[in-house]
C-alpha cells in the first residue's frame, strides 16, 4: 500500500513537468578495429519516467542488451542507460532508439 502511494505521488510530480531525454550513444573507450569495447545509449533529465531504450546495429536491434536501473537527481530528473559488450566494426552503424511520451527518436553513434 505505501510503495503504491509513493509511486502514485511520483507519478503525479512527474505529469506536472515533462522534460523530454538529453540522449548521447557513445563507447566506453576509443574503437580500435577488432577490441571489444561497451557500445552504451545514455538518457538523462527526462520526466515522466517511463521510457525505453533500444541498441540497434544496421537496424537490427540488440535482443540482449542490459539495462541499468533507472534513478533520479535531486531535480526529480531521471537517467536510465542501456549497454552492450561487443567488437565495433567500422561497416556498421550503430544506434539507439529512444521512445518517450509516444514519440521516437533515433541517436546514432559517431563512426571510427
Amino acid at each position: 500500500m505505501m510503495r503504491s502511494l509513493i509511486l502514485l505521488s511520483l507519478g503525479l510530480l512527474c505529469a506536472a513537468n515533462p522534460s523530454p531525454p538529453q540522449v548521447v550513444v557513445y563507447t566506453y573507450k576509443p574503437m580500435e578495429k577488432g577490441e571489444t569495447n561497451t557500445l552504451l545509449c545514455h538518457a538523462k533529465e527526462f520526466n515522466p519516467p517511463n521510457i525505453e531504450l533500444q541498441l540497434y546495429a544496421d537496424g537490427n536491434p540488440f535482443s540482449d542488451a542490459n539495462q541499468t536501473d533507472l534513478s533520479f537527481e535531486s531535480n526529480w530528473k531521471f537517467k536510465l542507460t542501456t549497454f552492450i559488450e561487443l567488437i565495433p566494426r567500422e561497416d556498421v552503424e550503430y544506434s539507439c532508439h529512444v521512445t518517450h511520451m509516444g514519440r521516437t527518436n533515433i541517436y546514432k553513434l559517431e563512426s571510427f
